[in-house]
């Protein structure tokens, strides 16, 4: 497994990231958003990575988390961004976290990133993606089937 760096990740997800609000979660922003507030027309709200430093009356089309989630405070902060209906999520998990706790919160796994010497492995997020739609979770088989087109009540 070859690790990436993180700007190699960041870039297309915000070329695929609709919209111009984004929420930058951690400590500083990386290059490759300034490079993109530049190019696009952008706003970038800069939060700390606490549940309590974020101002839940903004709006957000997609959520950048640049510090590496590492425990459960953490997984709590990206619970709580997914229930915000953030369309898009993009953070980045220490190798000794549990995966599945991420894939109980419907993100999905992406490539390993290097950040400071560590590898850690890119999660993401769509609002759009996370629920694939099922055969048989339609009216058709739902309350009597055998009865349906049978009977008008």
């Amino acid at each position: 497994m070859t690790a990436q760096t993180p700007d190699a990740i960041i870039a297309p997800w915000l070329d695929d990231a609709p919209g111009n609000q984004l929420w930058v979660i951690g400590d500083a922003v990386p290059p490759v958003v300034q490079d993109y507030i530049e190019a696009r027309d952008s706003e970038v709200f800069e939060f700390d990575a606490t549940i309590a430093a974020i101002d839940w009356s903004r709006a957000a089309q997609a959520c950048l988390i640049t510090q590496p989630i590492q425990n459960e405070v953490d997984l709590l902060l990206l619970g709580r961004l997914r229930n915000h209906l953030i369309p898009h999520i993009l953070c980045f998990a220490n190798t000794e976290l549990d995966e599945t706790a991420l894939f109980a919160l419907s993100f999905k796994r992406g490539a390993a990133v290097v950040i400071q010497g560590r590898t850690h492995l890119s999660f993401s997020y769509a609002l759009a993606t996370y629920n694939h739609s099922r055969a048989w979770n339609n009216p058709k088989f739902w309350a009597n089937p055998e009865n349906w087109n049978k009977y008008w009540w």
